[in-house]
Formats: C-alpha cells, sequence, structure tokens
C-alpha cells in the first residue's frame, strides 16, 4: 500500500489539499448580473470555470459538480441518438478519426470537452437566478472516471469563490449528479465547515467497485451465455485496448438492436439472447422498466386477437414479463456504455497510479467465486420464471443459463481475478464513505439503468448510522427522495400496431422516474427548495415540514418509509473505506 500510494503521489494523480486562494489573489468579483469565466491551476491540470451572477444576490451560491463525460472519441456509430446520443450533447464536439472509417463505416466521432457546466440545464440556470442564487461549476482536468479532478477542481472553485471571486457570500452548497454527485458528496464529506449543505442527485454514491462491478454481472453473463467474443475486463494498454473496448460495445449494441428488430434470437453458443440478457440485467440489478417498456402494459391486440393469432403475426409485448425483456434491451445498452468504456479509462488509470505492467491484469473486481445462481432473488425467480423459460431453444432454460455462468466458479482461467495492486490503488481515489456532514438533499430516479436508485438507498442508510454513532447534532438533516413514472403505465400502442409508440409512450412517461439523472423542470426546482429549507431548519418540527414541502412535487415519491432495492453485491462487495491521507480540503 505504501509502494502504491508513493506511485499514486508521484504520477501527480493524489488529490492533496487545495491551496487557500486569499482576497488579493482573486480576480475582481464577478458583478451582478453578469457571467464570469477563466481558469484554475491545480496539481491535476487547469480546469476552466463559470460563473453566474443573479441581478440581486441573496448570499448562497450554489457550486455544481456535472457527470460522467467518455474520456475517448466516440464513433457516430456508437453515439447517434439510437445508442449514446452525444451527438446533440453540448459537452461533447465532432471531430474526424480518420482510423474510425474502416471499422465503423464513418471518420466522425464525438469528444467529450471539459466545458463548465453551472447548472443541470440552461433553463434551471435561468430560473435559480431569478431566485437570487449565485451559480458556479468547473470543468475537469480529464474526463472518464474523473472522481480526483472533479473533486480538485470543485475545492479549487470555492477557494476562488471564498477569496474574492463573488463579494458577499453567505454560504456555499454543492451539488451534481452521477459522477457529479459523487464528487459533490466526498467534498461536503472533506469539509463540512466550509460546504453548508449538499444535494448529490442520482450519484454514483457507493463508488466504482460498486459501480462497475454491477457491470461485471451484466457483461460476464453476456460472454458466457450472448457473446464469447467479449474481452469484458483487463483491456490492452493504450489504443489497442481502446479498440478493443469499442469493439465490445459496438457488439453489445448490434446484438441488442438485432434482437429488438427480430432479426435473431439465439446466440452462437446456442442460448436465447433476450432471456439471457434479461438474467444478467435482473442479477446486476438494472431496472425492469424503460422509457418505452413499463413492465404491466400488453398489447391490446392480444385481446382482440387472441395470444395464439396474436403471437403468430409477431405482436408484442405478450405479457408483463415480456415488456420488462423488451425493456431489458434497452437498460442493458445504457449499463454496457459505462460498464466498458468507463472500466477501460479507469483499468489505464489505475495502471499509471500503481505501475500495473502490461503483463499483469488491470481489473479491480474480482468475480471468481461469484455465485451467480445466489443474484438472482427469488423474488426476481417468482416475477420472471416464467419469461426466462419462455423460449423453445432449451428446455428449463433458467437452469440451464445459471448452470452455465456457475460451471466456471472458482476458475481464474475462465473468470476475472482481480490484481490487489489495482483495487490499492482504486481505494485511494476519491469516494463518500457516507459519514454525516450536516443538511443534504439525496434525490434520484427510482428505476435508473446506468446508477441504480440503491446507490442513493446506501448512501442514506449510511448518513443515518453515522449520526446514530453521534457523528452530528440533532434534529437529523437529511431526507431522501425517489422520483416515480406513472402507476398505471406509459407504454402507447397505435391501433392494431405490432409494437408500442416509442415517442408516445416517452411522452406519456412525463421525463419521471426513468433513465439516467431523467427529471423533470419542477422537480429539480422543487429539490432545490426543499434543500434550502432541509438546511435553514432548526427543529424536528420545521425539518419535518421542509421533508414535506417535496412531496407536492407531481412524480416524486411521498411514502418516507420506501426505499429501493438494496445494490447487488456480487462477492461481497466491501464498504468503500476512508481514502488515505493526503485528503481533499477546501478552505
Amino acid at each position: 500500500m505504501r509502494r502504491v500510494t508513493a506511485a499514486l503521489a508521484t504520477a501527480g494523480l493524489l488529490v492533496v489539499a487545495a491551496p487557500a486562494v486569499a482576497p488579493a489573489q482573486a480576480a475582481e468579483a464577478c458583478g451582478l448580473g453578469q457571467t464570469c469565466q477563466g481558469d484554475l491551476a491545480g496539481t491535476l491540470g487547469s480546469s476552466p470555470y463559470t460563473i453566474q451572477m443573479p441581478s440581486r444576490f441573496n448570499g448562497t451560491v450554489l457550486v455544481w459538480s456535472h457527470g460522467y463525460r467518455f474520456s475517448g472519441p466516440i464513433p457516430a456509430a456508437l453515439a447517434g441518438p439510437s445508442a449514446l446520443n452525444l451527438s446533440s450533447n453540448p459537452a461533447y464536439q465532432q471531430i474526424s478519426v480518420p482510423s474510425f472509417a474502416s471499422a465503423f463505416g464513418s471518420d466522425v466521432a464525438y469528444q467529450a470537452t471539459n466545458v463548465a457546466e453551472t447548472a443541470p440545464s440552461p433553463q434551471i440556470a435561468q430560473a435559480l437566478l431569478a431566485q437570487g442564487f449565485a451559480l458556479a461549476g468547473a470543468g475537469y482536468a480529464r474526463q472518464g472516471w474523473a472522481a480526483a479532478e472533479g473533486v480538485e477542481a470543485g475545492a479549487n472553485l470555492i477557494g476562488y469563490v471564498k477569496g474574492g471571486g463573488i463579494a458577499g457570500v453567505k454560504n456555499v452548497r454543492v451539488w451534481g449528479a452521477s459522477l457529479g454527485g459523487l464528487i459533490s458528496q466526498t467534498l461536503f464529506e472533506k469539509s463540512p465547515k466550509v460546504i453548508q449543505s449538499a444535494m448529490p442527485m442520482c450519484g454514483v454514491v457507493a463508488g466504482p467497485e460498486q459501480a462497475f462491478g454491477t457491470a461485471m454481472t451484466v457483461l460476464f453473463t453476456w460472454k458466457s451465455l450472448v457473446a464469447p467474443t467479449l474481452k469484458v475486463a483487463n483491456y490492452t494498454p493504450g489504443a489497442v485496448g481502446y479498440a478493443e473496448a469499442l469493439k465490445d460495445l459496438g457488439t453489445v449494441f448490434q446484438t441488442l438492436g438485432a434482437v429488438g428488430a427480430g432479426q435473431v434470437s439465439v446466440s452462437p453458443v446456442g442460448y436465447p439472447i433476450a432471456q439471457a440478457n434479461l438474467l444478467g440485467g435482473l442479477m446486476g440489478g438494472l431496472p425492469t422498466v424503460s422509457s418505452v417498456y413499463d413492465g404491466q402494459t400488453v398489447n391490446p391486440a392480444f385481446a382482440s386477437l387472441g395470444t395464439a393469432a396474436a403471437l403468430a403475426g409477431g405482436y408484442q409485448p405478450a405479457s408483463a414479463g415480456a415488456s420488462t425483456a423488451a425493456a431489458m434491451l434497452q437498460n442493458v445498452g445504457t449499463a454496457a456504455a459505462l460498464g466498458i468504456l468507463g472500466r477501460y479509462d479507469l483499468e489505464m488509470r489505475l495502471r499509471q497510479i500503481a505501475s500495473i505492467p502490461p503483463t499483469e491484469t488491470a481489473n479491480f473486481n474480482d468475480n471468481v467465486n461469484v455465485s451467480y445462481a445466489e443474484l438472482l432473488s427469488p423474488e426476481q425467480r417468482g416475477e420472471f420464471g416464467d419469461t426466462l423459460n419462455s423460449t423453445t431453444v432449451m428446455p428449463n432454460a433458467l437452469n440451464a443459463m445459471l448452470a452455465a455462468l456457475d460451471a466456471s466458479r472458482g476458475n481464474p482461467a475462465v473468470r476475472f481475478p482481480a490484481n490487489p495492486k489495482a483495487v490499492a490503488a482504486l481505494n485511494l481515489l476519491p469516494h463518500p464513505v457516507g459519514a454525516y456532514s450536516g443538511p443534504e438533499v439525496l434525490v434520484s430516479t427510482t428505476y435508473d439503468p446506468a446508477v441504480p436508485a440503491g446507490n442513493t438507498g446506501w448512501l442514506s442508510d449510511r448518513l443515518k448510522a453515522s449520526f446514530a454513532k453521534g457523528k452530528g447534532k440533532a434534529p437529523y438533516k437529511v431526507a431522501t427522495y425517489y422520483t416515480v413514472p406513472p402507476a398505471d403505465g406509459w407504454t402507447q400502442f397505435d391501433p392494431g400496431a405490432k409494437g408500442p409508440n416509442a415517442a408516445a409512450s416517452i411522452a406519456a412517461l412525463g421525463g419521471s422516474g426513468v433513465g439516467h439523472c431523467v427529471f423533470t423542470g419542477p422537480q429539480i426546482l422543487g429539490a432545490v427548495s426543499t434543500w434550502s429549507k432541509v438546511t435553514n431548519a432548526t427543529t424536528p418540527k420545521k425539518m419535518s415540514a421542509a421533508v414535506r414541502s417535496y412531496w407536492a412535487v407531481p412524480g416524486v415519491n411521498s411514502d418516507g418509509q420506501w426505499e429501493p432495492d438494496a445494490l447487488k453485491r456480487p462477492g461481497g462487495l466491501p464498504v468503500p473505506r476512508p481514502i488515505a491521507k493526503p485528503t481533499v480540503a477546501v478552505r
């Protein structure tokens, strides 16, 4: 561990205490109604920042941390609206990569920039400015799993703001989405005396080992039952490894598309692809609904034509289980993008941090002794057993698939053993540990295919336990919420159609409760309002009123006792530990 820590510091990747920014060192304060931009130098590189000032300042600065951005160029074939939807993302720019032409049919690609964001959207920013908040956000010196760069950028920006970048600052609050949720939570845990409160949204707060453990479950299922050519983990260093990762993702996307279009149903190794995909998603803890398939609505053609005629005519879905299987085709694509391209990026970082040579694995998720049969809960067996077995490809398909997965248990030549050096380096990267630090609002979508809502449940439970140990003063000031979709479903069919109308289904869903960090405008603004009330509550009665205030927002779960399914923890993933010193500090 000492050697890995030294290597980390030598590589310039360890986030050290951010230096205080004295008022004399700060640029002239950003004036009322102005937008100010610049760059802040850090140990890990330069990070651009943007500050937006209201016309009348209420004294509170909201510091936003943006979510995950892919580190490498993404071919247009994988970046379009039907895949990652990067072509319309303002954080990405179109570039040319000549080497992509032969493999992906075009040299067009999309590369993430480090442009700063001050809020989830320009519309939300304008609404918050109208309320008197000052908004600030920083880009990261590097993309990918940029937890270290994001924490340093946030720390430096807060130091700059408090050092004179904004005049009249009374309070600083931090918030962020996805990876930005991890970053904002980490900042708050390390500097609660400087940061007044936090609001991590749909945050991957349980850390990278958990996040990529979920992806490992799904992708190992795919490698075993669907696509044996997948590499899954331990990508070759450098450009060769990135090509391997892109090939893996292309294989997954192409297969999912072919299954959805009815062009293929059986894998090269003889397993039913839709059922294998559903099994992998269930074992990984992915949602059972998507923006198009609600997991309950059956095509009306089955009532009018009869089951036999409707099936013969190709009408789908035939049942709630079939709806879930179709939903999982969408959800696995989202999970695979992070699980493949994100893993490549993180493995390359760990190789650099721990000086792992090409002859050694850089894998940090050990699945050698995982029992995949145990990851499928009895409740999931009962609810989806018929769907998992509804195939003519093989009898008793569910047990056959589980047996095939667990036949390799204990075999490091087939499974993916972790390198202890990679695991040690991973544990040195910034991450939350769930230490109660003061007022917080936690918000996530109930059905998130990239960051399961169990992340928020995990953090909520850890904060409660930390407070119970005397780590904070009463009243307990953490409020946890989950946005929900329409209870009566949202899948829509045109008369006589064989499948759902995707656009109409998404419109009926209304942007609530399903998808990665998908919230309505009122939900985000309502969360900020409740965040202020929670932060300012001084008694249990006022805290209770603050918690209830968000329940009136459409699409917000108002049952304070409800919690999402616990995170799947293959192989008993360890609880994230406090990162080794030196730690992040904001002054």
